[in-house]
């Protein structure tokens, strides 16, 4: 690789690439919520990104296919770091055309990825004007005040057509919307009323509407005995600055292990890693939701597995871009995090794709990037948010069949919701009426995913729909528990109810598997979906239950796969017989 890296800082003579161009990217308007204030200044610098062409991306994820496919040959041979970036380096040519055409205007990039598949160039206001034929302006976002500063179109020279997929940030807008989702805590108490639980009999576990680790141990079969040392990693992913509080899990007062877990040393803790400057301060009222939730419940259920918390700092308005950095570098390391569970939500498709203010070549590129995660043998878990088959209900872009991004990456294994609600006499687990589920508009349905999906459609008489694309990408792959108790500032939040908390639990299962794996002298499971689809019996299955949204009748729960609860919630028990026969 090294002469792939050094041939991207070795600039060539400028031979007139400018003489025509041809746009790359282009918006007829900024999204709703976004107002033009003017122009910025000109001497301000920007930095940007270029994403220059892979040369067998295609190659890569059959590769993926092959490695986690139980009962191929090449089951659970895993690449290295060097093996993906073949797969995905760009071409001397491509290196030569970009360097030559940036030192022309005396700019030098610097390669962001080992492949150097992506690089960064700062340059002024005016040279982005001038290089990409573009009018970068200052947009501001009507719900925050805050200002972006990104352009309507842009082109490069038509030389360079093969070589740069795309530039960013440039006409993505971040989501103006985000703070238009309903609340997802519905109900807090003080931790001092909280109490070490009992030993937890079926009746108190069924008779519950929000949940905690013990009763997830026993619905899920989940082991409490510590799991055998072993050199695996369960990584959680924040973003945005987030982190995870200390004192919540376990040096203040009344804590999570203390209440839900007393029988664990309750010293145990997390590590941390850091990523675009992630900060872990610990102030009192630093801590994320989402960063403190899921720690507790990884140290809780995964019993024994080291965790580690991986903080994203913040890159102003722009999450996508935080989870693609975030992934790359896990991707420089070693040995990444063998599970990893991300709950950030880019947004709905329609949203991503074009429709909001992200470009749809962002989301294929974390896509890829997480393909090159699975590619080295990392079970990447995220969730399908909250909002059944569609988008926010109260936005007038809320669209019927609207699933979310990155549950749709087909490198990725989605996590709905279920539930018991006791306050309507329901002693089993059932779908979540607000799990997301559906097909993906943008993503091609995978092949471990034909005979699942093809017989749902076949039995829901949707073989030919129109309402949704038949042959895209289905999610989501199964479901758990979505309604948790956790601790955050000192106080109990319970009665939250997301597949967030659903994502969570999954994956500390396959952390616990994976660690039986490594334990054992065998590779750990990598991307989980062609052994799922293998595997639906190791699943408890749901066929009844819908997934209503954005006044659509959404799906609803059959035998089998269906794109309300997946396969369904997992069995330690079953799973663990597979993964011992692998």
């Amino acid at each position: 690789m090294l002469k792939h890296l050094t041939r991207a800082l070795v600039f060539a003579p400028f031979a007139g690439v400018h003489s025509k161009f041809v746009i790359l990217g282009r918006r007829d308007n900024a999204p709703p919520g976004f107002s033009l204030i003017g122009s910025p200044p000109a001497d301000e610098v920007l930095t940007l990104r270029l994403a220059l062409a892979q040369s067998n991306i295609q190659g890569l994820q059959d590769a993926v296919y092959d490695i986690s496919t139980p009962g191929g040959p090449r089951y659970g041979q895993y690449l290295t770091q060097a093996e993906v970036d073949d797969y995905v380096v760009p071409s001397a040519e491509t290196l030569d055309r970009v360097n030559t055409w940036l030192a022309a205007s005396n700019l030098m990039a610097s390669p962001l990825t080992s492949a150097g598949d992506w690089v960064k160039v700062n340059m002024t206001v005016a040279q982005a004007n001038t290089l990409l034929a573009a009018d970068f302006s200052t947009f501001q976002i009507a719900a925050t005040n805050q200002t972006v500063i990104r352009t309507l179109s842009y082109s490069i020279p038509s030389a360079l057509q093969n070589s740069i997929h795309w530039i960013h940030p440039t006409i993505s807008f971040p989501d103006s919307n985000s703070l238009a989702a309903p609340p997802r805590i519905n109900n807090i108490s003080s931790v001092t009323s909280a109490h070490p639980p009992t030993v937890y009999l079926s009746a108190d576990c069924q008779g519950l509407s929000n949940w905690n680790p013990a009763c997830l141990q026993e619905l899920y079969e989940i082991p409490s005995t510590p799991a055998k040392p072993a050199a695996n990693v369960f990584g959680v992913s924040g973003f945005q600055n987030d982190f995870s509080n200390k004192r919540d899990l376990r040096v203040y007062i009344l804590t999570f292990l203390e209440i839900y877990r007393p029988d664990i040393n309750p010293n145990t803790t997390f590590n941390f890693l850091s990523v675009d400057q992630g900060i872990n301060n610990q102030l009192p009222g630093g801590a994320g939701q989402d960063g403190n939730s899921n720690i507790q419940y990884a140290i809780a259920l995964a019993t024994g597995v080291p965790v580690t918390f991986i903080s994203t700092g913040t890159l102003p308005n722009d999450l996508i871009t935080e989870m693609l950095d975030q992934a790359n570098y896990l991707l420089s390391l070693e040995q990444p995090p063998q599970t990893l569970l991300n709950t950030a939500l880019v947004g709905v498709e329609s949203f991503v794709f074009g429709g909001g203010g992200f470009s749809q070549q962002m989301a294929i590129s974390l896509c890829n990037a997480y393909a090159q995660l699975a590619a080295r043998g990392v079970s990447l878990i995220v969730q399908t948010d909250i909002f059944g088959a569609g988008g926010i209900p109260a936005l007038p872009s809320c669209m019927p069949f609207d699933p979310p991004f990155p549950a749709t990456c087909p490198f990725v294994t989605a996590v709905g919701g279920t539930e018991f609600d006791a306050n309507q006499n329901e002693l089993e687990e059932t779908p979540s009426k607000s799990s997301g589920g559906g097909f993906s508009s943008h993503f091609a349905r995978p092949r471990y995913q034909d005979t699942a999906v093809s017989a749902y459609l076949a039995a829901t008489n949707n073989t030919n729909s129109t309402a949704f694309n038949v042959s895209g990408r289905a999610v989501p792959d199964l479901s758990a528990i979505s309604m948790v108790d956790f601790i955050f500032e000192q106080r109990v939040f319970n009665l939250s109810h997301t597949p967030q908390f659903s994502a969570a639990i999954f994956a500390s299962v396959v952390a616990l598997l994976t660690n039986e794996r490594i334990a054992a002298g065998k590779p750990g499971l990598g991307f989980l979906n062609p052994l799922i689809y293998q595997h639906g019996n190791a699943f408890k299955d749901f066929t009844t239950g819908s997934n209503p949204g954005c006044n659509s009748p959404g799906f609803n729960a059959t035998s089998g796969w269906d794109p309300v609860s997946g396969f369904g919630s997992p069995s330690y028990s079953k799973l663990q017989k597979i993964i011992q026969d692998l």
